[in-house]
């Protein structure tokens, strides 16, 4: 299996939010993040970037 690491753009900065993460799903309310111990997270926010070779989503606040 593969997770992902989530970071948040902010600043010029990444920072993270969660580990572990297999599902990631569009809802109404933005992005929902699901991790393998089964956390879910639920952020207003679009994604920035994927890296698939450094498990790594990075995520930034949706524009209006």
């Amino acid at each position: 299996m593969c997770e992902v690491k989530v970071f948040k753009q902010e600043g010029g900065e990444e920072i993270l939010l969660l580990k572990d993460v297999y599902l990631i799903e569009q809802e109404d309310e933005g992005l929902r993040f699901e991790t393998i111990f089964g956390e879910q997270k639920v952020y207003d926010a679009e994604i920035e970037s994927v890296s698939l070779t450094d498990n790594k989503v990075v995520i930034k606040d949706r524009s209006i």
